[in-house]
């Protein structure tokens, strides 16, 4: 990247480029450059860098330069909010060349320039994909939404279905797997060059809130000049020792700092505006009333004061009388005017834009917010709070991820306006110091596929019998790409091995006749070995024959059997043995050996092993020993030098006279029988011996006559062959095992692809595999629960409802947060009934659905009903809060959600049955829905902000 930054101070850039440039006040940065200029080359181009360091002019280059030749762009956001604003910027530049489509909002839908969701881009590809025939550029940002289990689907059918002569750029904040995204988009769509800018605008440092102080631990040139690793987490480490009482844990808590505390200290060192990140709404409300409450000074003089008022007071003046008075607009205003306010998903659409259009302005020095902010709002601050480094994630409470935290520390530092951004965290006695420092600076983790396939999806993709197009986009999917990691690396490793292989020697390393005469010699070497072994087997069965010879004609004792009996032999007990023969135990000696015997030779003899007897004679009475024989301590030569040569040969005349066997007359008659029986084999066994032997004496006169013999370099070669022979075995397994991981993957696919035919081949949008009437309806609503929608649809869920009562059915799908609230709203009894047929045929879906292995219906909100018929009825935002215990923003998000699905179905009814009462009714419903402070909210981010 270096090199490139040179150039580029140096060379000229082109034309298209030069002019472009008029357009901002700022010199572009090199990676800017590069990406233009790939784009400039025909290239797919995906930016990663961080928040505020100017991706979008990548884009923005791509809408001029597209616009520039005369051809179409599509500019993608994840939020209608979002689009909203980007149209608003782009036609203040290019007027009525540019278009919008959100599904709510549809103007100019064929200019140059059209900016549009994701979602309005991928239902297109699936319907009406000769749309994008004149489009020569498509931007996707934020493509790291992919990881989003809400929208990452939409992202990925896109890119998948996109037409391969459209160029992409695609924006991502930094992730660690950007590589591996472009190399997914490269191969699923066309190739994309992939820049990476890791260099923030403007630096961050890292502070840490400890003991009333803020206190730097990381500078902004990303050295660390501090470390508290004895602070923080004492509770838990309390537990963990089991010494947490009341008291302590009192103690401990007492010891965290307030946010006023925090804000205070901000202020002092110059370090507002602040975002202060929670991960609650209701604590972001909570921190924001008490900060109000202790009276800090944070607006001070009568100008501010009265810019605050006018900004509040033009956006009041868009809501109607009783919608000033909800609880929730008085309590912002009220916080505004201190320069306080708070953003979370649950705020009325047009006070989070009060709050962006006041902090941006800076007439607001700090706002209470969720870590939804840090997603698609551009508020960036001087200073970020991490309120709460552990965050509830629907299943338990966990530290924050290093994704997670950098999302929200990347809005620190403001382009332009400051040298350096801040990030604080505070001191926990829940979380220590050492645990902060570890997120803080951990490696990012890579963005993972949220991919799920949908019932509409299936059905627009569908080719009849067997919907190979819907597994084309199965197998095209990031997450098929990364489940299939392990495939890719098999494939690398066979790439690699292959890559040895050519990098091994040939042939004879002195230029002779190739490998051949190296064969033959190893071929001489092999017949030698195997003739070595074979002699080696005969000489064994030799030794065999000889051990046969040695066998006794008699019993002999076992080992326990002699134990025992040496243990209580007398002296005199005569013994045979193997080697002596016929001997007389004398006794047992105290520091080894098995038995000291005296032989007829005369010597005093130690038996070391118990093998060496092999005969006891039972009944046979001692012979006499002298005692001087008897209590010997140790082997003696010649006992004679003890005892008289009298004495001794006395001994052995007792010895004559006892009643023994002649063993040794035994032993050779056996032997001689035994020589006989086996003197035929003994004779085939020395032949083929004989015979081994003369191959081993010409085998190996070939070896050293052999050319390879004296070769110098021949174990060299040698080495070489069998290198060769282990890669290509290596190779060979690795084949077959990727062979067994693809078919794996396959029958995966197979599985998933069956049981979705089979759902909808129960329910009738299928029949053996070709698609049915009923398969349009389901084709064309995009929901979750489309599923479900269009069942009750065929079976008459709607018949007789009132345009209220059918906004209210379809509200029960749109509510989607995981939360239990109070609601006192009441249902007539026709929508009680049908609320029982919803939840029976729910059953049956959900039933099936488990039978073929999914679970793609999640089913209506049971908690949630009344609020929308209560507003198509006419009540007031106030009068419905007053019942159900959600903010007014949730009822916004909803009422807006509700309005989305039965456009959707109107507009199928629309296409498919154009008489249907049904879509009359939903006309009518929408009509009661859209208004007030409902249909203001559908044209945020549409106008300029009031008060801009």
């Amino acid at each position: 990247m270096t090199g490139f930054m040179e150039a580029t101070e140096t060379i000229s850039l082109p034309e298209s480029i030069e002019q472009f440039s008029v357009f901002y006040p700022f010199r572009f940065d090199p990676f800017q450059v590069e990406a233009m200029l790939a784009f400039l080359e025909g290239k797919s181009v995906m930016v990663a860098a961080p928040t505020g360091t100017g991706k979008t002019v990548v884009a923005e280059f791509g809408v001029y330069e597209t616009f520039r030749r005369g051809a179409r762009v599509m500019y993608t956001t994840p939020i209608k909010a979002l689009s909203n604003q980007k149209f608003r910027d782009l036609r203040a530049i290019y007027g009525d060349n540019v278009g919008l489509l959100t599904g709510d909002v549809t103007e100019n839908p064929h200019a140059p320039i059209v900016v549009m969701t994701t979602e309005v881009l991928r239902n297109m590809l699936l319907q009406t994909p000769w749309e994008l025939d004149s489009v020569q550029c498509v931007i996707f940002d934020e493509i790291h939404y992919l990881a989003d289990p809400e929208r990452g689907t939409t992202w990925e059918e896109s890119i998948i279905l996109c037409p391969e002569h459209i160029q992409l750029i695609c924006l991502s904040a930094t992730v660690s797997n950007a590589q591996e995204i472009a190399d997914w988009i490269s191969r699923t769509h066309r190739p994309i060059q992939l820049i990476v800018h890791t260099e923030r605008a403007v630096p961050l440092a890292l502070w840490y809130f400890y003991d009333r102080k803020l206190r730097l631990v990381i500078d902004h040139h990303g050295r660390q000049v501090a470390d508290y690793s004895n602070v923080g987490g004492e509770i838990r480490a309390l537990i963990g020792r089991g010494g947490l009482t009341a008291e302590r844990r009192r103690e401990a808590e007492e010891a965290e700092p307030p946010p006023w505390e925090i804000i205070q200290a901000l202020a002092a060192e110059d370090m507002l505006p602040a975002i202060y990140f929670l991960f609650n709404r209701r604590d972001c409300e909570d921190y924001a009333t008490r900060l109000a409450m202790m009276r800090v000074n944070l607006v001070r003089d009568r100008t501010t004061r009265q810019r605050i008022a006018q900004v509040i007071e033009s956006f009041l003046a868009s809501l109607r009388p009783e919608d000033r008075e909800l609880s929730q607009v008085q309590t912002i205003v009220q916080l505004a005017a201190k320069g306080i306010g708070f953003h979370h998903a649950g705020l009325l659409p047009i006070l989070k834009q009060l709050v962006e259009v006041l902090f941006s302005q800076g007439l607001m020095k700090v706002v209470f917010a969720t870590d939804t902010l840090a997603l698609g709002v551009n508020m960036p601050a001087r200073t970020v709070v991490i309120g709460r480094m552990t965050k509830w994630d629907g299943r338990r409470r966990r530290l924050l991820t290093p994704n997670e935290f950098q999302q929200m520390a990347g809005r620190a530092g403001r382009r332009g306006m400051d040298e350096r951004g801040n990030v604080v965290v505070p001191y926990s006695p829940w979380i220590s110091f050492k645990e902060v420092l570890a997120v803080a600076t951990g490696d990012l983790e890579p963005v993972r596929s949220a991919f799920t396939i949908r019932y509409n999806t299936v059905l627009n993709l569908w080719d009849p019998p067997r919907g190979d197009r819907v597994r084309q986009l199965f197998q095209e999917s990031l997450a098929q790409y990364q489940a299939a990691q392990r495939v890719r690396l098999l494939e690398e490793e066979i790439l690699q091995v292959g890559h040895e292989l050519e990098a091994v020697p040939r042939g004879c390393l002195l230029g002779l006749d190739g490998d051949e005469l190296l064969y033959d010699y190893r071929n001489i070497v092999a017949q030698l070995n195997h003739a070595k072994s074979q002699e080696r087997h005969l000489e064994h069965d030799l030794a065999q024959l000889e051990a046969d010879l040695d066998d006794r004609p008699w019993a002999v004792p076992s080992r326990p059997v002699l134990r025992r009996l040496v243990r209580e032999m007398a002296p005199g007990t005569p013994l045979h043995t193997r080697e002596r023969g016929w001997v007389l135990f004398l006794n047992r000696l105290p520091y080894g050996g098995i038995a000291l015997v005296l032989t007829r030779e005369g010597s005093a003899e130690l038996l070391t092993e118990y093998r060496q007897i092999d005969y006891v004679p039972h009944d046979v009475e001692p012979v006499p020993i002298p005692e001087a024989l008897a209590l010997l301590a140790q082997p003696v030569s010649d006992v004679r030098g003890i005892i008289s040569t009298e004495a001794f040969e006395e001994i052995w005349r007792a010895f004559a006279a006892r009643p023994l066997p002649d063993l040794d007359a035994m032993l050779l008659e056996h032997r001689r029988q035994v020589e006989a029986r086996l003197a035929p084999e003994r004779r085939r066994i020395e032949e083929r011996l004989h015979t081994i032997q003369q191959t081993l004496h010409e085998l190996t006169q070939q070896r050293f006559r052999h050319p390879c013999h004296a070769c110098q370099r021949r174990k060299e070669h040698q080495r070489n062959l069998q290198r060769i022979a282990r890669l290509e075995q290596e190779r060979a397994e690795l084949e077959a095992q990727l062979g067994r991981e693809i078919a794996a993957e396959e029958r995966r696919v197979r599985e998933l692809l069956r049981g979705i035919r089979n759902v909808l081949e129960h329910f009738g949008y299928l029949h053996r595999g070709y698609p049915t009437s009923k398969a349009d309806t389901l084709a064309d609503v995009f929901d979750t629960n489309g599923l479900i929608i269009c069942e009750m649809l065929d079976r008459d869920f709607f018949k007789g409802l009132e345009p209220a009562d059918v906004a209210e059915v379809f509200s029960w799908f749109a509510f989607d947060r995981e939360t239990r609230f109070a609601n006192h709203f009441t249902l007539p009894t026709k929508l009680v009934l049908l609320r029982r047929r919803l939840e029976s045929l729910e059953q049956e879906v959900f039933e099936i659905e488990r039978r073929n292995g999914l679970a793609l219906s999640t089913g209506h909100h049971e908690g949630f009903y009344g609020a929308m018929r209560a507003w198509c009825n006419g009540a007031t935002m106030a009068e419905i809060t007053e019942l159900i215990e959600l903010s007014e923003g949730d009822l916004v998000l909803t009422f807006n959600k509700s309005l989305d699905l039965m456009r959707q179905v109107r507009e199928m009814l629309e296409k498919l049955y154009p008489d249907h009462p049904l879509r009359w009714s939903i006309a009518s419903a929408e009509a009661l829905a859209r208004r007030d402070i409902i249909e203001q909210s559908l044209m945020i981010g549409l106008l300029p902000p009031i008060g801009t």
